[in-house]
């Protein structure tokens, strides 16, 4: 049936070259007030080079997978459907739905 759903194939669904970086997903970091509202900044190095991200900016898979080893960003998380009667807690770290590098 979950094959099913995901359009008859049982292949992983394949890796996003870029990736959106939001400010509640940034745990390092520098705030800083732009304008009305406030971005966090974070400098990561990546290939011998150094890249400052700003929340809401759009990363390649590099830089995305360095903030991820560096701890400055929280991983995404895949949002699967909870058992009929569960509920997730937000608190559980135990990696279920995590996209590991």
């Amino acid at each position: 049936m979950a094959s099913q759903l995901r359009g008859g194939s049982d292949e992983p669904l394949p890796e996003p070259e870029y990736y959106d970086v939001t400010y509640e997903m940034m745990a390092k970091g520098s705030d800083v007030q732009r304008g009305r509202r406030k971005v966090r900044q974070f400098a990561v190095l990546v290939n011998g080079s150094v890249r400052v991200v700003t929340s809401g900016d759009t990363v390649d898979r590099e830089t995305y997978r360095a903030l991820v080893a560096s701890n400055a960003i929280r991983p995404e998380y895949i949002h699967l459907p909870e058992a009929a009667g569960q509920e997730s807690d937000p608190a559980d770290d135990s990696g279920q739905g995590r996209l590991d590098f």
